[in-house]
């Protein structure tokens, strides 16, 4: 049964890690005018870049948060539906360089990754935090009898 929840769970966060960049993605790109263009003002690719880092970050740090284990392995499994999602954007008819649309793709995946990298990161500095505080706690309950 543990094996059955743990399998649901991480299948729970690559979609919630996804669903967290859709929203993210969907909601930030939409005053952007929705898709970006090459030929876009400087200031429209900035905002898009953090957009899509920012949404990247959010959304590999749910489905590490989702999964309750493995942070970086759940964040990296979000990318099958990144990569499905830049397989149909690639597969239509663009004006925009195929570098382009790859280049978006891999920002977002990247960013992904690093939500993993950082909810782990942040999980062993609590940790170590915990461990210490009940070091301490124990030290000064000795000192104490």
């Amino acid at each position: 049964m543990q094996r059955l929840i743990a399998l649901l769970r991480s299948i729970a966060a690559a979609v919630c890690g996804y669903a967290v960049i859709f929203l993210g993605t969907s909601l930030g790109f939409k005053p952007l005018g929705t898709i970006v263009r090459l030929d876009a003002p400087l200031r429209t690719h900035i905002l898009a870049t953090l957009v899509a880092v920012s949404s990247g970050l959010a959304g590999g740090a749910m489905a590490a948060w989702v999964a309750g284990r493995a942070p970086v392995r759940h964040a990296v499994a979000v990318l099958v539906f990144l990569a499905l999602d830049t397989a149909v954007v690639l597969s239509r008819p663009s004006t925009q360089p195929r570098w382009f649309e790859l280049l978006g793709s891999a920002t977002l995946m990247l960013a992904t990754i690093g939500g993993g990298v950082v909810y782990d990161r942040v999980m062993q500095r609590r940790r170590a935090a915990s461990a210490a505080n009940q070091a301490l706690k124990r030290t000064a309950a000795s000192f104490s009898d």
